[in-house]
């Protein structure tokens, strides 16, 4: 099941000071990014002190540290009743064990249940797929890192995870409470687990319906994250979204394309309709998100101008940065609002026309830098694009796909261009 976001906004804390509350909330922020740093420099230090070592190979993995009662467990719970299998990243009891350790070691304070999601975040971003762009012959990013085409990740300014196990969604009449681990016994703090109140009043009537179901239970809760903007702090509770199930057949594709940049639309649906016939539509009501974004730039040329002099250095520069900051941010706002809409019009349409399966023709870097916004010379995140999209395309029941990609022989023929040369 896809799963959503709401983001709720921390207030004042119970049995503690407010004030101790956030500077606890800050050390544990870094605490977490040193946690991970940690397990990420362990991990490669071991690495290259065994460059040889390949999944099977003996491992003295240290003892561990809690001794439970071995529980007999049945044949079907394993496969073909053997032992799992170490992953190409590392021994299974080094991911497991000693990466744990490292992390404790850096961040003693963190609570176990942290620690243990940051190490299973550095596992993660060790075994991702390098991007599709990656300049190298490395598929892993594991691979990436000691074939030194990329740099070691490290974290900075990083997010504080807040299991689901371990959390507590409170949602009366009175106020909304939320309960999370944050601390560990040798910190020396009495109150491990903190409970702050949500302000719940700040949201709409529909987000507020779906927090009460999250307390309720009537909506599972998932592993969620507490997250700093601008000095506040919020809690993003991520949930699984249900699927509507629509019912319309697979067979009946419709495609998504970036539009030719002569087209004052920037995006192109086509599809074919019960009879066979083939139709097109263009998507994207892009010229209130031109001319905002015009304004925007017009605004932070004039308070560049003002702060021309003596703001290029020593104290001015502070000035000047905490002046476009609202702007830079307010440009990223418009173009999520402008991706939800673009994206609500699609899938309307392909349930309106009876379509059950979307294919995004993603566009290739060179498709990307002729397309209609790299004419308007205007901003656009392709990857939240494709994100938002495959998000809702699963919420509604529809299938999804992204492959084939579209190039420029595809995307705009050397016919055209030679018949715009003659003309």
């Amino acid at each position: 099941m896809p799963t959503g976001v709401l983001e709720v906004k921390i207030g004042s804390a119970l049995a503690m000071p407010t004030k101790r509350l956030q500077t606890l909330l800050e050390q544990a922020r870094r605490d977490c990014c040193k946690a991970r740093n940690a397990a990420m420099l362990h991990w490669y230090v071991w690495r290259r002190a065994h460059p040889d070592w390949k999944p099977g190979d003996p491992y003295d993995a240290p003892a561990a540290k809690i001794k439970r009662a071995v529980k007999p467990r049945p044949v079907g719970a394993m496969r073909d009743g053997k032992p799992p299998k170490d992953s190409p990243v590392g021994p299974r009891l080094f991911l497991s064990r000693e990466l744990y350790a490292a992390a404790t070691g850096a961040a003693p304070m963190l609570s176990a249940n942290l620690t243990s999601s940051c190490v299973q975040e550095v596992i993660s971003r060790l075994k991702a797929n390098t991007p599709y762009d990656h300049d190298g012959d490395a598929r892993w990013q594991w691979q990436a890192i000691l074939t030194h085409e990329v740099n070691l990740p490290t974290w900075r300014g990083g997010r504080i995870p807040m299991p689901r196990k371990d959390s507590r969604l409170v949602y009366n009449d009175h106020e909304c409470t939320l309960r999370f681990p944050l601390l560990s016994k040798q910190s020396g703090y009495t109150t491990l687990s903190p409970t702050v109140r949500l302000d719940a009043a700040d949201l709409t009537r529909g987000n507020r319906r779906l927090l009460r179901d999250l307390a309720d239970g009537k909506r599972r809760l998932a592993d969620s994250q507490i997250v700093e903007k601008k000095g506040k702090w919020f809690a993003q509770l991520c949930y699984e979204v249900p699927v509507t199930a629509t019912g319309l057949p697979a067979d009946r594709v419709m495609v998504i394309l970036p539009a030719l940049p002569d087209n004052g639309w920037p995006f192109a649906v086509a599809w074919k309709n019960q009879d066979g016939e083939e139709r097109t539509w263009k998507v994207g009501k892009a010229k209130p998100f031109v001319a905002d974004y015009r304004r925007i730039v017009a605004r932070r040329r004039a308070i560049r101008f003002r702060y021309t002099d003596g703001c290029g250095k020593g104290h001015g520069r502070q000035r000047w940065y905490k002046s476009i900051q609202s702007l830079a941010r307010t440009v990223v706002d418009m173009q999520a609002r402008f991706e939800k809409q673009t994206i609500a019009d699609i899938v309307k349409l392909a349930i309106r026309e009876g379509c059950g399966s979307l294919l995004y023709r993603e566009p290739t870097m060179p498709v990307r830098e002729r397309s209609w916004f790299a004419k308007q010379d205007m901003p656009f995140n392709w990857t939240s694009f494709e994100a938002r999209l495959r998000f809702k395309a699963e919420c509604a029941g529809l299938e999804y796909n992204s492959r084939p990609r579209i190039g420029m022989a595809e995307w705009q023929p050397k016919e055209q261009d030679d018949a715009k040369s003659a003309s």
